[in-house]
C-alpha cells in the first residue's frame, strides 16, 4: 500500500548519499518525519471514530468518514 500523500523528492536519497559521502540509511534518517509530529498527525491519536460515535471497525467499514462529511450519511 502507497502513501496517501506521497512526497515527490527533486533527488533521491541514493544520490544524496553518494553525493555527501554518507550511507544510504542516513539520509533516510534526516529525511523522516520527526516521531513527535508523526504521533501528532496519527489517526490513531486523533480517533475520528470516536467523534462520529462508532467503533473503529465500523468505521473502516464504512470508508473511514471523517467527522465533518458524516452528515450525508446520517440518513442512511
Amino acid at each position: 500500500m502507497g502513501a496517501k500523500y506521497p512526497v515527490k523528492r527533486p533527488v533521491k536519497a541514493k544520490q544524496l548519499a553518494e553525493e555527501f559521502g554518507v550511507h544510504i540509511r542516513t539520509v533516510y534518517r534526516k529525511m523522516a518525519m520527526p516521531r513527535d509530529q508523526y504521533l501528532a498527525e496519527s489517526l490513531m491519536r486523533q480517533k475520528p471514530w470516536e467523534a462520529l460515535g462508532i467503533s473503529r471497525a465500523t468505521w473502516y467499514r464504512r470508508g473511514k468518514p471523517m467527522p465533518e462529511s458524516c452528515n450525508d450519511h446520517d440518513h442512511v
